[in-house]
């Protein structure tokens, strides 16, 4: 069964696309989906064009802005577009695809830099928790090289060797 949340992201990026535009899943929405919901999140976070997406949230889905939200209480769900542009890099972006719909997610590298940077400067225990997480998980498909550079470049990097030495990752 596919989560509602992705099929509703397919559905907004379908339209996006129309106009030029791809939302990327991001923060606690892409958590969720690649830790399979075992960190789950009860709205959708994405990066994009806040007018091109909002005016598709509102025109086509029937959703009201809400401050930084928009949410469409019939269907239970709300977005938010807390910025307009990927921290990371796009060609590590996943790609699901559903049918004829696709929906672009954040890098996992990426990610768990974000999770970290939480982890360390908002210590956050539920960051790093989900960092170390996807760590363990993706080990085998993770790319140490960037993920290096970008924890040196954020000053992040001994947090992300003591979370590699945990499990064993040669960093």
């Amino acid at each position: 069964m596919v989560d509602r949340k992705i099929y509703f992201m397919g559905l907004l990026t379908q339209e996006a696309e129309k106009k030029g535009e791809i939302p990327i899943v991001v923060g606690g929405s892409a958590v969720d989906f690649y830790t399979e919901g075992i960190y789950q999140s009860y709205d959708i976070d994405l990066v994009g064009n806040r007018k091109i997406i909002g005016e598709i949230l509102e025109n086509v889905f029937n959703f009201k802005p809400n401050g930084m939200n928009w949410i469409n209480e019939q269907i239970g769900l709300s977005v938010e577009i807390p910025d307009s542009r990927l921290a990371g890099d796009k060609d590590k972006v996943t790609v699901i695809r559903i049918g004829n719909l696709n929906v672009y997610v954040i890098g996992f590298e990426d990610l768990i830099i974000d999770r970290l940077n939480a982890c360390v400067h908002w210590e956050s225990q539920t960051d790093c928790d989900q960092a170390q997480f996807m760590i363990r998980i993706y080990r085998e498909r993770l790319d140490f090289e960037y993920l290096e550079k970008r924890a040196r470049s954020e000053g992040i990097l001994k947090i992300l060797i003591k979370y590699c030495k945990e499990w064993n990752i040669p960093s």
